[in-house]
């Protein structure tokens, strides 16, 4: 598999650091973060979750639609080809 090299600012590399399991690549990190926290995710996870049930409509509405704005403005995609 061909390998891309970035560069971070140190404040991303010790965030990534926290993130890193440890038999995880830094790669492997980014590609689990990447893969299990996207909006469509958030969404999922806040719909089913407990505990919202005395939220206002107007609240739910609220946290909703910052939901979704996250997800109309979030441009990266996975693409395993690229």
């Amino acid at each position: 598999m061909a390998s891309k090299t970035i560069s971070v600012t140190e404040k991303v590399y010790m965030l990534l650091k926290k993130m890193k399991l440890p038999s995880e690549s830094f790669g492997d990190t980014i590609e689990r973060l990447c893969l299990n926290f996207t909006a469509g995710n958030l969404i999922e996870w806040f719909d089913n979750s407990k505990g919202w049930e005395d939220m206002s409509q107007s609240e739910y509405n609220e946290y909703y639609s910052i939901i979704q704005n996250f997800q109309k403005n979030f441009k990266a995609e996975y693409n395993p080809g690229d």
